[in-house]
């Protein structure tokens, strides 16, 4: 799917990507880490491929078995593949060119910014908070209705937050968060107008560009909170978010009385954070994420898992450490038998693709059947 893993960003961005270790990076910025270490892949560089005179773009992935730690390969790899497509025009393959801000100045303008609600609010929201009269809270209220942010959230709750809503706007290049900053779950931010992207660098690959890995586009929210999916300390990869145009956007500050229970009630809490605890039970999941466990079920059906899969991880877990401790003996073993070993591989595999299977929604899957299959047939758009 668009902007889903290395392909969809590549497909999405159009953009060259590039990666020192796939292998350690986090399941959001690389799906399929856990296969590429056990396959022994590392470096990764992905390239945007046009069909000359169409909207039809593939992605083309190349894989290394070492750490990338600086930008020469890719560069390599790059200039080889436009050389390649150069020479045999009747392919009518190329590279587009890069797009400036990953294509960010592209579609900024949502629909939200566009409605006569919105010019009211607006109007309202340009007044500092104790001067709002009854009818300017009435008009942002009024907005607020659109908003997924405020859908679960009950009437009263939602009037007091709207008083004392911020209107907020920034130029191309501001810096809202970091992942050294710390945690901050008070203050959240709703764009109406441009575009936020989430910009990630490896630390251990010297040289690399700030990768964005994600965008937040008009109606969407966002907090330093969701850092934590797409930065890792221990691996010296850092992120922040930033505008990567003009932006306006509602700056919602919960108060501490309404933490709790602004959890429970409209949290735009993640399929991807809820996959950071699939493998503990539901009821320690509920004291990382500070809240009980019938409001995880609920924002579990709402992304449609029926069921918290930690038994079902834990059982394949298992089954994956078995799977190894036979491999390793027989790698270690005087009569190796190559045979058996690539079939205990090939199981490992599976494993490991089933474990990633787990906890997924059927209209999860659904759509990757979907995406598999458009891109199977050359419609819109392929990974290769």
């Amino acid at each position: 799917p668009l902007q889903i893993g290395i392909p969809g960003r590549v497909w999405k961005f159009r953009n060259v990507a590039r990666h020192g270790d796939v292998s350690i990076l986090p399941s959001t910025i690389f799906l399929r880490a856990e296969l590429a270490k056990q396959a022994h892949l590392r470096g990764c560089i992905a390239i945007p491929i046009q069909l000359q005179s169409t909207a039809h773009f593939f992605v083309a992935l190349f894989y290394a078995n070492s750490v990338l730690h600086t930008d020469d390969v890719g560069v390599s790899v790059l200039a080889k593949a436009s050389e390649i497509l150069a020479a045999k025009p009747s392919y009518g393959l190329s590279i587009p060119p890069s797009q400036a801000e990953n294509g960010s100045t592209a579609g900024t303008r949502s629909v939200l910014s566009k409605s006569r609600s919105w010019l009211k609010c607006e109007l309202a929201l340009n007044k500092a908070p104790v001067q709002r009269s009854p009818d300017d809270i009435d008009d942002i209220m009024k907005f607020s209705r659109r908003l997924e942010f405020f859908k679960h959230m009950p009437e009263p709750q939602r009037a007091r937050l709207c008083r004392a809503m911020q209107l907020a706007k920034y130029n191309a290049g501001v810096v809202m968060h970091r992942s050294t900053d710390p945690e901050d779950r008070r203050v959240w931010r709703l764009v109406i107008l441009g575009r936020m992207a989430v910009q990630v660098v490896e630390e251990y690959a010297a040289g690399q560009q700030p990768c964005t890995v994600w965008l937040f586009d008009g109606g969407q929210t966002f907090s330093r909170s969701y850092l934590n999916l797409f930065s890792d300390p221990t691996i010296g990869m850092t992120a922040w978010i930033e505008s990567v145009s003009t932006c306006q956007c509602l700056e919602i500050e919960i108060p501490p009385d309404m933490q709790g229970d602004f959890k429970a009630w409209t949290r735009p809490l993640w399929y991807e954070e809820l996959t950071r605890y699939f493998g503990v039970s539901i009821n320690e999941a509920g004291e990382a994420l500070g809240m009980c466990t019938s409001a995880i079920k609920k924002i579990c059906r709402r992304h449609g898992i029926a069921r918290w899969p930690h038994r079902k991880i834990a059982s394949v877990e298992k089954m994956i450490s078995q799977l190894q401790t036979k491999i390793d003996e027989m790698e270690l073993s005087v009569c190796k038998d190559d045979g058996a070993l690539d079939l205990l591989r090939s199981e490992m595999f599976d494993a490991i693709r089933q474990k990633m299977q787990c906890g997924k929604s059927a209209r999860a899957m659904v759509q990757e059947a979907v995406t598999a299959t458009a891109a199977a047939s050359g419609g819109g758009g392929g990974k290769v």
